[in-house]
């Protein structure tokens, strides 16, 4: 935290009741697992969990605490609210307004973590970020980034993530943004929206939250940007960006190497200044036009932005290179996946040299378009001339039968990663490229740790 706070400085804001009377503080926990004794410790509620179970053997080991009853028996000051979720954004919000530098916020079905990871290369070439850790990106996420501003910080750049409709509101409440984009929409966590349209005006509400003299970053070549300028507040200010000249910041002459890392012309303002990615995928063209529309209008002059994105390396699980055991190459693409990043992918795998597997674990909350996405997905491989296809739970079936119907290659569905990866390794040379890839629930990470021993289980499109 920039500057301390205290328990009673929250009731007076927000309201509740104190008990032991009140403690200044400058960190935050919410895991008995990793408590601090120089913390308050806020006791979260879930489906599953209660830590007000906990709470009473917590003396000596946490400065206060933040409960929605009264822990009885326990001497450590104590700020009773009707919810803690609720209580720790508000925490949050004291933390962030504690902060006067740029705070830029980053929303999207997929490749909002990249743009974040661009943001930060951007901006750490000369300032001090303090930027969303892991995929930290939800209503509990989102005030543990806040807590870590220091006075050190002179940006602060926000990942937002959203399951509902109105999380994206909510968590802009407790950021305040003054900078914000939307990277697209795609068919993701489609269950808790009801609709594509449904996750496009969700994910808005990082544009409609902003408060005069804040600008929106659109990305004028998704489908929903007209929508989204249509519904703007007044008083904010637009910059588009995407591959049509007729943007603020556009792409020109993009080129993708034979290591699948894209080359362009980054052009702002009309001045065109290349770029080499480190990044595999074509599609990160359109992330980085993004992170560079954020950062112009958090007034990073052009040339700075075209050397940060050359700077920006991959992050884990995300279409990370890797040598397998037989000596194939794998691609590490298995943090998440829906069905835009998952044809990103194919069309990444397309371009590979030798023979060419998919492997695609089930991508997840979809509603009931499910099988058919996945039935598109078999469809798609196929078309871009993939040689064989891997699935992992049962709605790849619907791959495997789509991509064989298309005259693909072989195709292959499994209800056992150990049965997919035995498989699997009997189709492997040296000259194949394997790319892994699926929801998080399907745990594809697993696989890739099979097939190279160095894969790892960490990482949201």
């Amino acid at each position: 935290m920039i500057a301390p706070l205290t328990l009673e400085q929250l009731q007076q804001r927000f309201g509740g009741e104190l008990a032991n009377g009140s403690v200044e503080f400058d960190r935050v926990c919410t895991d008995t697992r990793k408590l601090d004794a120089d913390a308050i410790f806020v006791a979260l509620v879930g489906e599953s969990f209660d830590a007000h179970d906990f709470a009473a053997d917590l003396e000596g080991k946490v400065l206060g605490l933040v409960v929605q009853r009264r822990i009885e028996g326990c001497t450590l000051p104590q700020w009773i609210v009707g919810d803690t979720t609720v209580a720790l954004g508000q925490i949050g919000l004291l933390c962030r307004e504690q902060f006067s530098g740029p705070v830029i916020a980053i929303t999207g079905s997929c490749g909002k973590t990249t743009v974040k990871e661009m943001l930060a290369a951007i901006f750490g070439q000369r300032h001090t970020p303090c930027v969303t850790q892991g995929n930290l990106n939800n209503q509990f996420g989102v005030p543990m980034t806040l807590f870590g501003l220091g006075p050190e910080h002179d940006v602060l750049i926000l990942e937002m993530g959203a399951n509902g409709p109105d999380d994206i509101g909510y968590l802009c409440g407790i950021g305040r943004p003054r900078v914000t984009a939307v990277n697209n929409v795609k068919p993701a966590h489609v269950e808790g929206f009801g609709s594509v349209a449904g996750i496009a005006a969700a994910k808005g509400q990082i544009y409609t939250s902003l408060e005069p003299g804040s600008t929106a970053v659109i990305n004028a070549d998704d489908e929903f940007a007209d929508y989204w300028l249509r519904n703007m507040p007044d008083d904010v200010e637009t910059l588009r960006v995407g591959l049509g000249l007729d943007c603020a910041i556009c792409a020109e002459n993009i080129e993708v190497g034979g290591d699948g890392c894209p080359s362009f012309d980054l052009v702002i303002e009309g001045v065109a200044h290349p770029v080499q990615l480190r990044l595999m995928g074509e599609h990160n063209v359109h992330n980085a036009l993004v992170a560079a529309g954020c950062a112009f209008a958090s007034g990073i002059p052009a040339a700075e932005i075209a050397s940060g994105l050359a700077l920006a390396g991959s992050v884990a699980g995300r279409l990370q290179l890797l040598r397998g055991r037989a000596g194939e190459t794998v691609i590490d693409d298995s943090y998440n996946a829906n069905p835009g990043s998952v044809a990103a992918a194919i069309d990444l795998l397309a371009q590979r040299p030798g023979r060419k597997i998919l492997v695609l674990g089930d991508m997840a909350e979809l509603g009931a378009d499910a099988e058919a996405m996945h039935r598109q997905m078999g469809e798609l491989a196929a078309e871009r001339g993939l040689d064989g296809l891997y699935t992992f739970g049962p709605l790849g079936a619907a791959a495997v039968e789509a991509f064989a119907a298309a005259a693909g290659g072989s195709a292959h569905g499994f209800s056992e990663r150990s049965s997919l990866v035995a498989a699997l390794e009997n189709d492997l040379t040296e000259d194949t490229t394997v790319l892994v890839k699926g929801s998080r629930s399907a745990r594809m990470e697993e696989v890739v740790r099979a097939l190279t021993d160095t894969g790892n289980g960490k990482g949201d499109n």
